[in-house]
């Protein structure tokens, strides 16, 4: 019942592949009748297609059991095998990858990745936009993201209070001495690329840990660094395209930052800000009809000129 609890389509009939009491198959069939605003038959074959229908249908959903059960324990193995390379205390249930991203001295930008169980875990990542330093400096940038990072946990009511069981940084022995010097208790590593930029060994500092000889690992730190390097560049990225945006604006006089801003967030993109007539830009909170008639007449001078040009 309650894989239709969130579906939209119903269908008109329902084949089960075992015998559901005569009370509950009525009071699910009236339900789904409802919901679907007309007649639903759910009934148990006998014999024939529909049978074999509902008998492939436990024969399938048995099989991805089964798969689901034999990943989840290659999972665990792959994490035992890296708690045993890496020396690890414990297994690493809750893996913090770092990568920190940047346009020159511009929009620094620390990503973290988690991966929870040897899975990533997408609605824990966090980013982090550097303050510490107006210029690029990895290691300053790594310290600061870690560090706001760090002073989460144990938080009531934070989504970061638990504590990591291992630290990967994007990087070599140079992050790593740096970020030791934060904690004592959660290890360390740094995922070393290759001259081609691809996962070629984990280091601790001290030394580098061949980790091509176990696959399984090697396809985990591949693919946790992989996606901690996504991850940092879109979300640099995107803090760059909304700066151009607002940036943009502020070739219109009056407008400055805090306007720019009010009004991407108002209109939410600054193609429908383009759209929008000198009257919906005036009722936006804070722009005067003086910077509405100027931001209207900016854009369609521009649009003006295009047009000119074709």
């Amino acid at each position: 019942m309650s894989l239709y609890q969130s579906r939209e389509y119903i269908p008109a009939e329902i084949l089960l592949s075992f015998e559901l009491p005569e009370h509950d198959r009525i009071l699910l069939s009236d339900y789904l009748t409802e919901r679907s605003g007309r007649r639903v038959t759910i009934r148990t074959p006998k014999k024939g297609a529909s049978k074999y229908l509902c008998a492939m249908a436990v024969k399938d959903a048995a099989d991805h059991s089964a798969n689901y059960v034999r990943h989840e324990s290659d999972r665990e193995k792959t994490l035992v095998n890296l708690a045993q390379m890496l020396c690890l205390e414990v297994v690493p249930q809750r893996i913090e990858a770092y990568d920190i991203s940047n346009l020159g001295d511009e929009h620094i930008t620390a990503g973290m990745v988690v991966a929870v169980d040897g899975k990533l875990k997408k609605s824990e990542y966090r980013t982090f936009n550097i303050r510490s330093t107006a210029i690029q400096d990895d290691y300053a940038s790594m310290t600061e993201a870690i560090s706001r990072r760090l002073a989460h946990i144990g938080e009531e009511n934070s989504s970061m209070s638990e504590c990591p069981d291992l630290i990967l940084l994007d990087g070599g022995k140079g992050h790593v001495s740096v970020i030791k010097e934060l904690m004592r208790e959660i290890p360390v590593f740094g995922m070393v690329k290759d001259e081609h930029h691809k996962t070629r060994t984990l280091t601790d500092e001290e030394n580098e840990l061949n980790i091509a000889r176990h696959p399984d690992v090697f396809r985990l730190i591949y693919e946790i660094q992989e996606e901690v390097h996504r991850y940092t560049v879109g979300r640099m990225t995107g803090a760059k395209r909304k700066t151009l945006k607002t940036s943009s604006l502020e070739k219109i006089h009056g407008i400055g930052p805090a306007k720019s801003k009010l009004l991407l967030s108002h209109f939410g993109s600054l193609t429908a800000l383009k759209n929008a007539s000198e009257h919906e830009i005036a009722d936006v909170p804070g722009i005067s009809q003086t910077d509405a008639e100027n931001i209207y007449n900016h854009f369609r001078g521009q649009t003006k000129t295009k047009n000119n040009g074709d």
